[in-house]
């Protein structure tokens, strides 16, 4: 999977987290988080994450958010 994908993933759980109580949370997001922190993100190296984080915010603007992406 491409990392600015992955990193937008992360945002959108982050989002998800601030929206929801921690139950709620970690009952419908809790496995793909921990999964997406502790399992896929670390095969990446540092300077690779930190590539696909300014890769990410220069194509954000241009990516349209999908209905469940968008603020609240």
């Amino acid at each position: 999977m491409d990392r600015p994908v992955l990193l937008r993933l992360k945002e959108y759980f982050s989002r998800q987290a601030q929206q929801m109580t921690t139950g709620q949370f970690l009952r419908i997001f809790g496995p793909y988080t921990a999964r997406l922190d502790e399992d896929v993100l670390p095969r990446f190296g540092p300077a690779a994450i930190e590539a696909a984080t300014r890769q990410s915010a220069e194509s954000a603007a241009f990516l349209p958010l999908h209905l469940e992406e968008q603020p609240q």
